[in-house]
């Protein structure tokens, strides 16, 4: 792709110069003084409330990550300070440094209804999406949607499975959650859920067949393998034998002979 830098935030066109579907876009726009807050602020009167399709793109390797927005400036900051943004791209910009990425402006988008502009919006970003190597791109889907009901395709997973085998990739790498963060996640009290309520026994029940180790459940047999009991999980078993489920895993795992009476084994 033809690497622009155009320093000013004025504009010459409110379209990319590609008009045919094959061919690969221009950005009518670039910023590259993104590390510069005093530059993306004099930006504030010409990019607020306008919607388009835009771009972050890595100089180092030309990735870019392809993302629609209503309010370009609001957008643009969004990732800039890291909210709402793609985890893909924000490990990249720790990894280049933001004075290697442009951002590019592909096309400015007015809204006429705000239901038929949103629709047509991300209609068009997916096919700014499809005009590139998928692979030289941030994004995780190929179709813009939104991610409420979203269903990841196997190649969207296959991807993030990739990208997070590197352990530096996950958003919490080398950190912690503050004391105030672990209550808010734990719900305690009146906030929880289950405050106040009881699961039912069927519902209790379903729980932990879910959790269940053994879904086919366990037995044990005497010493010449004659059945003696069938139980629907080692807990059950443990409380027969009045003895640990971590005894009873270890005999399951082992083979051995529990006090030289019984045999345990795993249902099949």
């Amino acid at each position: 792709m033809k690497n622009i830098s155009i320093n000013t935030c004025l504009f010459s066109r409110s379209y990319s110069t590609s008009n045919r579907s094959s061919d690969i876009p221009l950005p009518i726009k670039v910023l590259s003084k993104l590390n510069d807050k005093n530059f993306i602020d004099s930006c504030h009167s010409l990019l607020r409330k306008k919607g388009g399709i835009y771009s972050f793109f890595n100089t180092v390797d030309n990735k870019q990550y392809i993302g629609s927005a209503k309010d370009l400036y609001l957008r643009l900051n969004e990732h800039l300070s890291g909210k709402k943004s793609n985890i893909a791209l924000q490990r990249a910009i720790e990894k280049h440094s933001l004075d290697k990425f442009n951002f590019y402006i592909y096309e400015y988008f007015s809204y006429e209804s705000k239901l038929i502009s949103d629709i047509a919006l991300t209609d068009l970003e997916t096919s700014y999406i499809k005009k590139f190597d998928f692979e030289t791109l941030y994004n995780f889907k190929k179709i813009a949607t939104s991610l409420e009901g979203y269903q990841h395709t196997e190649e969207a997973k296959l991807k993030m499975v990739n990208w997070y085998k590197d352990k530096q990739n996950h958003p919490m790498f080398g950190k912690t959650h503050t004391k105030q963060a672990r209550e808010l996640i734990s719900k305690p009290g009146k906030l929880n859920p289950m405050y106040g309520k009881k699961h039912s026994e069927s519902t209790k029940a379903k729980i932990s067949t879910k959790k269940n180790k053994y879904p086919l459940g366990v037995s044990i047999y005497d010493l010449d393998y004659n059945l003696v009991k069938k139980f629907n999980n080692n807990v059950e078993l443990a409380e027969f034998l009045n003895i640990s489920k971590v005894t009873v895993g270890r005999y399951l795992n082992s083979g051995k002979i529990y006090n030289n009476i019984y045999h345990f084994k795993v249902n099949t």
